[in-house]
């Protein structure tokens, strides 16, 4: 078991994240990828292995990783119960990773109380996503509402003549959050290269938030902006739907 603390809790700072698995590349990216973050890492080959280690944590974890099949459906539920009581944590909300299962796995996996998941290939903010999710009061509860789901797509955006790179972090049919360090001022047009349905699309929109390099407001989003589109065409909404239907799918069990 290792911990890597930060000695002082700064602003943005995470609950620790325990992952479990053996040390191989995968978990060796994933622990950086937290790190970056700001989540400091628990980690431990198994829940067997964190049982026995818990009342050594140094500060409680709020979430854990672990790889789905892995898990145990008939002793999941008691072993997180006991971890969490042995650690002090007020929630542990379990995430499963690894390749999609099939719809007879997902089933147990729901059952065993596993809601949130990052099958497949996922980046940074996909990362970042969920772990605002597991951390919420609602983490039991499927995503409602429009559609929104995290994107790593890497693009550009224009306004009055100049022109920006910017990475799109969370999209929904109506808009879309943005990470860049400089955004642009609240109020302000601009359009964006959009990668829709395996197309290039240039939309227009108007900026309704934004955070800039180094602000403690919203600590869990990244520096950047968020921005409404203008209306879309019926069949560009549809397109994007598809692919934040397809995105989604990946992050529920």
């Amino acid at each position: 078991m290792q911990l890597q603390p930060a000695q002082v809790r700064m602003p943005g700072d995470r609950d620790p994240v325990l992952l479990l698995g053996a040390d191989s590349r995968l978990t060796r990216t994933l622990a950086d990828e937290l790190e970056a973050l700001r989540a400091p890492v628990l980690r431990a080959t198994s829940l067997g292995d964190a049982l026995d280690q818990a009342r050594d944590f140094e500060r409680p974890p709020s979430v854990v990783l672990l790889a789905e099949p892995a898990i145990e459906p008939e002793t999941l539920e008691e072993q997180l119960a006991e971890l969490r009581i042995r650690a002090g944590a007020t929630r542990l909300t379990p995430i499963a990773i690894g390749r999609r299962p099939d719809p007879v796995r997902r089933s147990q996996l729901r059952e065993a109380g596993i809601h949130l998941a990052l099958f497949g290939r996922f980046g940074r903010h996909a990362l970042r996503f969920q772990l605002n999710r597991a951390i919420s009061p609602f983490a039991c509860r499927r995503l409602r509402g429009d559609l929104r789901a995290p994107m790593e797509w890497r693009t550009r955006a224009y306004s009055g003549g100049r022109e920006k790179a910017i990475r799109c972090y969370s999209l929904s049919p109506g808009g879309a959050y943005f990470v860049t360090p400089r955004p642009w001022v609240v109020g302000a047009d601009l359009s964006m290269e959009l990668p829709i349905d395996r197309r290039r699309v240039r939309v227009d929109g108007r900026i309704l938030y934004t955070k800039g390099a180094g602000s403690v407001d919203r600590p869990a989003l990244p520096g950047g902006m968020a921005v409404a589109f203008a209306p879309l065409p019926d069949t560009l909404l549809d397109a994007l739907r598809r692919d934040l239907t397809e995105c989604r799918f990946g992050l529920e069990v």
